[in-house]
């Protein structure tokens, strides 16, 4: 039997199903397993053994800090050095033994790492430099001469300039412009009049009335319905529908 869903039903019957939920996450919760061993690992989940030699090979491959050097102390290109990183303490020329290759210049305080370009069946050892060069040809300067409170602007060869007005000339500019004219106003109007018109009076319980139309908007289900609504969720084969 179908039930009609917008009726209000009574604390009892929340208590009820709110029973009937428990009783069966407690079904559910006596029948879960509760180590992970009674689990089939089909999904191929990894042991604690497995991350951490995952974890471990990682790290072996990380840059390693070996500290502060001269350029002519870096070690020798040799896999006991891989992944070891060195601060360079003077300024220095890449020869052909570097990643970039020959004749780039560095300044001191670069660091320089020893890595393999190879792979891991055939090695080949190279020195790896981790300081850029950076272009500031393009940043925009500081405005000369400049006025607290102006905007800036641009000249015609695209440098900054001070542009001479302030946010309290484009307010003065603009202040004494309307936003609507008197025949959009009145228009504006007649649309709140129109608006406002809709009138609500209570007219009995469960139901109001709106603009002369009555209109039930609460409706409490019967036991009946309830125990049916409640069969439908909880004992299908029981009857009641949704």
């Amino acid at each position: 039997m179908a039930f009609d869903e917008t009726k209000v039903t009574r604390l009892k019957h929340l208590v009820q199903n709110a029973q009937a939920a428990k009783n069966a996450i407690d079904a559910l919760q006596a029948a879960m397993p509760t180590k992970v061993s009674d689990l089939t690992n089909d999904s191929n989940f990894q042991t604690q053994t497995q991350v951490e030699e995952a974890i471990s090979a990682a790290v072996s491959g990380a840059l390693q800090p070996a500290g502060s050097i001269a350029f002519a102390a870096l070690p020798a290109l040799a896999k006991a050095n891989c992944n070891k990183i060195y601060n360079i303490t003077d300024a220095f020329t890449t020869t052909a033994d570097f990643v970039e290759g020959a004749s780039k210049s560095y300044p001191a305080g670069t660091n320089v790492a020893i890595i393999n370009v190879g792979t891991a069946q055939t090695p080949s050892y190279k020195y790896d430099t981790y300081t850029g060069t950076f272009d500031f040809s393009g940043f925009a300067e500081k405005v000369s001469s400049a006025t607290s409170g102006n905007f800036a602007g641009l000249d015609a060869n695209g440098n900054l300039t001070d542009s001479g007005s302030k946010a309290a000339d484009f307010v003065a500019a603009e202040s004494g412009k309307r936003l609507m004219t008197d025949a959009e106003g009145t228009k504006l109007a007649g649309i709140s009049t129109e608006a406002n018109k809709t009138t609500v009076t209570t007219e009995a319980s469960g139901a109001i009335e709106i603009d002369g139309v009555s209109k039930t908007v609460v409706a409490f289900a019967t036991d009946t319905e309830v125990t049916e609504a409640l069969n439908g969720v909880w004992n299908p084969s029981a009857g009641g529908s949704d």
